[in-house]
Order: C-alpha cells, then structure tokens, then sequence
C-alpha cells in the first residue's frame, strides 16, 4: 500500500529500453503520470505500449514543471543525461553503474548538490532485508562472512563489461548486509574465458575477520542469483531472486533447514515508490552518491586488476 498519494506528481523517464519499460510499467502501477523521452523505434515502441502520458525525443523537450527523473538509458549515456537535468533542480534517481569511469562520477558528485540518487533494485529485495536484519540480530551470532554468487548465459549490455553489469549489484547487497564495503583483497581472471565477461574477486575486512567471494560471469550456461551469509552458529541464504524465503541452518542441530518467508512484493515497485514518497517529502531513497562512489571505487580496483593497469 502506498504511503501517499501520487496523483499530483509527474515524472520524466529517460530510455524506454529493455529495462526502462519495466519502470514505466511499474509507475503507471503506482498512478504517476510519466513523459519519456525514447530515441529508437524499439524505445518509442515499448513507451507507447506500456502507456506513456507523453512522449519526446529528447531531454529539452520534457515539461519544465515535471517533479523528478529516472534515468534507465544505456550506461555510458547516464553522466551526460544526469549533467542536461541538473540546471532544472529535480531529484534525479538514475539506475545503476553512475557512470563507467570513476573520475566522471567523482566530479559529477561534486556539481549534483545532493540531487541525484542511483537505482539499487537488491537494497529493496525482501530477501536481501532479511538478511541484513539477521545480521543486525546476532541471532546466530556475529557474521563471519558473506558468499555471492551471479553467473548467466549472455551479455545483456553492449557498453559495459560484466564487472559495471553484474558486480554492482552484489556490492550493494554487501553494503546493504556489512553497511559498508571492505577493500579488495583478490582478483581472479575468468576460469571461462575472457575476462570481459568474467572473474572472481574477494573483499576483506582485516579488523573484523570477514571475507565477501563473489563469483561472477555472464558466460556460464544457467542463471543463479545466490547470497549466502555465514554466522558464527550457522548459515542463511537467498538461493534465488524469486526464492519464497530465506533458507536457515544452524550448527550443532538435528533440525533440518528452515525457509522464513518473506514479502513477495518486486524490489524494482518498492524502490520506485521510495522514490516518489521522498517527491511527496519521505526520506531519500537508497542509495546516496557516496554509496555509489564507493561501489564504483571498488569496481575500478577489481577491473585494474582484470585488465593490467589503470581503467
């Protein structure tokens, strides 16, 4: 149920992809009239089919008045879309990476003045809040580690590699569970093929004693979306996006596996509604500038060490 009433808003969507028709869909669900700006045929197309109130060409020809912005075009086109918004004083709420080089994001960071929020659909997954809380509990006691795991068939984007595609989302799983993100501590090369389209890296926290794995490729036949959290007196997991629950198992018992379950409400609805509620005067929606900078400091660390030298 939707804590205000959205009817007086009006938002501008930037790329009606193959991701940004799902936003559109999910804020005409929520009663907000939206304008698009689509380019392409197939953009133009899926605004018009999934009921766009209005529709452009470009960024200059949106409505002055509009209440905010989301930005789902291609990744390497988001700085530069952010940077034509900017002068009209809205929130903007752009999806993940920021941009694709570090430098960009750290001077737009500086010229945004607390307008721009970047779209981390994992923050709002029921699952994922469920194990942060377990965290937060000690139920189990104190986490010892966290174990992620994101491998598919396929390149999904053409502008970026798969550490800006895939790796973004699970360093802010970790940053959502640990509430911040230790250094790298190792990078190593895809097992499967080029490094483009894979690796495995490891985070490490000296002080607390924890290490985060994170196993990603997008050439690896099958589609698994894992996060497990270890516990000094067991282990919880979501084992898949659309898993019922989170799987318990502690240590030192005969009793079996437990699923706890949780909300079945879409992340992406949820974290859109974050964003209209904080139009309507709510808190900031997640995540900050400062999250992201730190996720794509982390990113540019793993991918200098893909890659031999400085990206």
């Amino acid at each position: 149920m939707n804590k205000y009433s959205y009817s007086s808003l009006h938002l501008g969507l930037v790329g009606c992809g193959n991701w940004g028709r799902h936003i559109l869909h999910d804020l005409k669900q929520l009663g907000v009239k939206t304008s698009v700006v689509a380019r392409s045929e197939t953009s133009r197309a899926n605004a018009l089919s999934y009921g766009a109130d209005h529709l452009v060409d470009t960024i200059e020809a949106l409505d002055e008045t509009i209440s905010g912005y989301v930005i789902a075009s291609i990744a390497s086109a988001h700085i530069e879309n952010i940077r034509a918004l900017l002068p009209r004083q809205r929130p903007i709420f752009v999806e993940k990476p920021l941009g694709t080089k570090l430098d960009e994001a750290e001077m737009l960071a500086l010229e945004s003045k607390g307008l721009v929020f970047v779209m981390h659909k994992w923050r709002y997954h029921p699952g994922i809040d469920a194990l942060a809380k377990l965290v937060q509990s000690e139920e189990f006691g104190k986490i010892k580690g966290l174990r992620l795991q994101r491998t598919n068939w396929g390149r999904q984007h053409e502008d970026v590699d798969c550490c800006l595609h895939l790796l973004p989302h699970d360093l802010s799983i970790t940053l959502h569970i640990l509430g911040y993100l230790p250094p790298v501590e190792t990078v190593i090369r895809n097992p499967l093929g080029n490094n483009h389209f894979g690796f495995f890296a490891t985070l490490f926290d000296r002080d607390r004693d924890i290490y985060s794995t994170y196993d990603v490729n997008n050439i690896a036949p099958g589609n698994v979306r894992s996060v497990a959290v270890g516990f000094e007196k067991g282990v919880a997991a979501l084992t898949d996006s659309y898993a019922e629950g989170i799987t318990v198992c502690q240590y030192g018992t005969k009793n079996p596996p437990e699923t706890r379950l949780i909300s079945k409400e879409m992340p992406l609805l949820q974290q859109l509604r974050s964003f209209l509620d904080y139009l309507c005067g709510d808190l900031p929606p997640l995540s900050s500038l400062e999250d992201e900078l730190l996720i794509l400091r982390r990113i540019t660390a793993v991918r200098n060490e893909l890659y031999g030298g400085k990206v």
